[in-house]
């Protein structure tokens, strides 16, 4: 019989760490005691829309406990925690940053900084401007794109390679027979949570984003046993909603 690896990834923003860019109060010592205790058969992944310059200012040291990390939403990925590799074709990096030139020649009132991108762009918006309608205008203004798509994490409005998304940047690191698990909360994981053989959210996860996956999954608590037709809720927010999903995966991931 074939040996299995299970790969976790774990989203950034508002799932790992909250929308002010920080681990939940008091939990850095469970966080770095759940990682450790993983089993042998079992990786974790850092995923975000984010650079790795970003995660390792933002996680210090808990960053290189981590298997790896998938960036820019799937489009980057490290497999050390210290180098960043595109895994997007040459072509369409051109594409993208041909028109990331063109928007910030646009000047957007509701943006205030375009963040480093080595093969995607993502425009961060100002506190008087709603994320939501933002996303939505870009979307109406980029539709005619071909080679690129509109999507939003909790933070910012990220334009992304078609055909990439954060679950394909999480199958780089195993092989078919594997089992991938999704650890999400908002749209910019919507493929990765949808993909995923087993798909978790924490309890503060983007509402419009579980009513989507309403639509495949049937939205269930934490439990002992999993399948690919369940999204399962922790009962606590961010990083202690992770720690308890780990806790969770390690007592009863065999089942699976």
């Amino acid at each position: 019989m074939a040996v299995k690896t299970y790969h976790i990834g774990i989203d950034l923003h508002g799932t790992l760490i909250n929308n002010n860019e920080f681990l939940s109060e008091g939990s850095s010592d469970a966080l770095i005691r759940v990682i450790k205790e993983k089993p042998s058969d079992i990786k974790l992944y850092l995923c975000t829309g984010n650079d790795l310059p970003f995660v390792k200012r933002k996680m210090g040291g808990i960053a290189d406990l981590f298997d790896g990390a998938i960036l820019e939403t799937g489009c980057v990925v490290s497999t050390d925690m210290n180098k960043e590799e595109i895994i997007v074709t040459q072509n369409i990096v051109s594409l993208i940053k041909t028109l990331e030139n063109t928007l910030l020649d646009c000047d957007y009132p509701e943006v205030y900084k375009f963040a480093r991108r080595l093969a995607t762009i993502s425009m961060f918006t100002k506190y008087e401007y709603p994320l939501e309608g933002f996303f939505q205008k870009m979307k109406d203004d980029l539709q005619h794109l071909d080679y690129a798509r509109v999507t939003r994490s909790s933070v910012a409005v990220d334009i992304i390679p078609i055909k990439h998304d954060k679950y394909r940047g999480l199958e780089y690191f195993g092989k078919s027979t594997d089992v991938y698990i999704a650890v999400a909360d908002s749209l910019n994981d919507i493929e990765m949570l949808k993909k995923a053989d087993i798909s978790f959210m924490p309890a503060n996860a983007d509402p419009a984003t579980v009513e989507l996956l309403g639509k495949t999954k049937q939205k269930k608590p934490l439990g002992s046993q999993f399948d690919q037709k369940s999204l399962y809720i922790s009962s606590k927010p961010v990083t202690f909603g992770v720690i308890e999903i780990l806790e969770n995966i390690y007592k009863n991931y065999t089942s699976f």
